[in-house]
């Protein structure tokens, strides 16, 4: 990825512009969930709605780490979604052209995930015209969401180092 595209790439997603980053990505792009790997999204018909739930819900976007070749490129970045801290390692693999063929994703901590599965998740589900799926989808987050944030507050600490 040539910098100019690393950069159009970084801008979108800060400024929230679906047309500036699918202009990144070729137009059979293959975007690999972060969620499942029973998800991804082909072509820019699947990734622009994505997008579109994606930016509607991240917020305070700081990228911090832009690294590799011409072939491979590793960015990530820090946001909140839902009141939950997140990070985004994203893998984005190249065409010939410079732009982004693959993208796979990898998010941290758990609860951030699991935020961004209750946000995301209905709105993608509803985007498809799959509105039964949507409410469940809803529904079902919500303990997940409350039983990760309370394990992340109460349970993960005691299993840390001891402090004097």
């Amino acid at each position: 990825m040539s910098p100019e595209t690393t950069e159009r790439y970084r801008r979108a997603v800060e400024k929230r512009d679906v047309t500036l980053a699918l202009s990144a990505f070729a137009p059979d792009v293959v975007v690999h969930s972060p969620l499942t790997s029973r998800v991804r999204f082909t072509g820019h018909a699947e990734l622009g709605p994505l997008l579109e739930v994606a930016y509607s819900h991240l917020r305070d976007v700081r990228f911090h780490t832009d690294t590799g070749d011409e072939k491979t490129r590793v960015v990530v970045y820090t946001a909140r979604i839902g009141g939950e801290e997140m990070e985004e390692a994203t893998v984005l693999k190249l065409n010939e052209e410079g732009l982004i063929a693959e993208a796979t994703l990898f998010v941290r901590p758990l609860p951030g995930l699991v935020a961004l599965m209750d946000a995301f998740g209905p709105d993608i589900a509803r985007r498809n015209g799959r509105t039964f799926a949507a409410r469940l989808l809803a529904v079902a987050a919500k303990p997940l969401l409350a039983m990760v944030r309370s394990g992340d507050r109460h349970a993960v600490p005691l299993a840390g180092p001891r402090t004097p």
